[in-house]
């Protein structure tokens, strides 16, 4: 029995092909019905984010398996199944399981390091019991995924300093405000870059936000995702003294900020700091609003030091995360290794109770003892019997992922801890 994947992420395809293979909600158990129906998969967990969809199984066969997933995928959304392997990966085996524990620490993710995947990937685990994919292996690897993961984010740095532009911009003003609680964000823009910043807002618990964007519908999406408010575009200079943090990404070809609205506005904040955070390309605030008592700007070049500096140091720390993810893969194997004893233990316990009641039955025919008799005979033979295996069984277990090969003299003293 092995596992096997077969995903893509932001790395092997598109967005517009990614969002093509999302599954949620009612949908996700039709796929988890459909993936259960080969009679050789026995298990499996969908794992569907934004950045990555991905099909684990447990089979006996993956190549001819997997095969049968990207049959219902192609299905699922419409692609022929030649082109949506042109956007596929599949790992299998001790890749797969590498793969899993790389995920869910954040390795693999297009933020090196974000926490947010460790959420999902216990979430489609869960789902994956909610939906009967569930069973042994997949609770197994749900448990060392975790662990792992968990050691990876205590005992490394790779979820420390920021590696997003927007992240960082959040970052840089936590540090300069302290508390963004009792401070007011201004978000001019609602693509994709404000929207992070936002929402990278919204988590460090800022005071408030507003959006302004010129198409409104927009900024109401926007401020409703992060439970903000909204300004109209064109009136946003007036209102910019109620802001502490400026944070602007749009497609203008013009300042929407210069030195004159600047100055304007810390006329009426009676010294209090301002703090501009320009990621847009052209800029949209003006760099002369530095000369500007108390006000503050860095622009996309200033935030993108700081990213750089900081990827570097993740991928320091992905190093170490690497050796968590190898102990955790050894642990897996070794509970996957000493699952292969099981069935000798039941065989081998299964032959002590048929001895015996055997026994116990050819006593009675003999003796015809009464029936509390019996029912303290058999107490003492069985008390007598699991004593007995108690040792060679716990041992057996404990041991069998150890793959060491010994005599038959060693293997006994090895079970029954017998000394030399």
């Amino acid at each position: 029995m092995q596992l096997a994947v077969l995903g893509l992420n932001h790395n092997s395809a598109p967005v517009e092909v990614r969002e093509k293979l999302a599954v949620e909600g009612d949908e996700l158990a039709q796929i988890y019905k459909e993936v259960m129906k080969n009679d050789r998969i026995y298990e499996a967990m969908i794992i569907s984010t934004c950045n990555r969809v991905e099909y684990y199984i447990v089979t006996d066969d993956f190549l001819c398996n997997i095969e049968s997933v990207v049959d219902i995928l192609s299905d699922h959304c419409g692609m022929d199944r030649f082109e949506l392997r042109k956007y596929t990966y599949i790992h299998c085996g001790e890749d797969s399981v590498h793969h899993i524990f790389r995920v869910a620490s954040g390795l693999d993710s297009l933020v090196m390091g974000e926490p947010q995947i460790f959420g999902q990937v216990k979430d489609a685990f869960e789902a994956s019991r909610e939906f009967g994919g569930a069973n042994t292996f997949i609770r197994k690897l749900e448990e060392f995924t975790i662990k792992t993961t968990k050691k990876v984010r205590t005992n490394t740095g790779i979820g420390e300093n920021p590696v997003s532009v927007s992240y960082a911009a959040v970052e840089l003003a936590a540090k300069i405000f302290g508390n963004l609680n009792s401070h007011n964000a201004l978000i001019i823009g609602a693509g994709e870059m404000c929207e992070l910043a936002a929402k990278h807002l919204m988590t460090s618990e800022i005071g408030g936000i507003t959006v302004t964007n010129r198409t409104m519908s927009k900024a109401e999406k926007l401020a409703c995702e992060v439970g903000g408010d909204t300004l109209p575009f064109e009136s946003y200079r007036e209102s910019l003294e109620k802001y502490d943090i400026v944070i602007s990404s749009t497609g203008a070809t013009e300042l929407l900020v210069t030195k004159k609205d600047a100055e304007k506005a810390m006329a009426g904040r009676k010294k209090r700091p301002m703090f501009f955070i320009d990621i847009a390309v052209p800029r949209d605030i003006d760099p002369d609003i530095n000369e500007v008592e108390n006000v503050y700007v860095y622009d996309i070049d200033d935030l993108k030091a700081v990213v750089d500096a900081n990827k570097k140091q993740r991928e320091k720390e992905a190093v170490k995360a690497e050796e968590y993810i190898t102990h955790g893969m050894e642990g897996f194997y070794g509970w996957l290794e000493s699952m292969k004893i099981v069935p000798v233990i039941k065989s081998f316990r299964q032959s002590f109770e048929d001895i015996k009641e055997a026994e116990i039955k050819r006593f009675c025919d003999k003796n015809k003892p009464s029936e509390e008799e019996v029912r303290k005979m058999q107490y003492l033979v069985s008390a007598y019997m699991n004593k007995v295996l108690h040792t060679p069984l716990k041992n057996l277990k404990n041991r069998a992922s150890e793959g060491g090969k010994y005599s038959l003299d060693e293997a006994m003293k090895i079970l029954f801890e017998l000394e030399d």
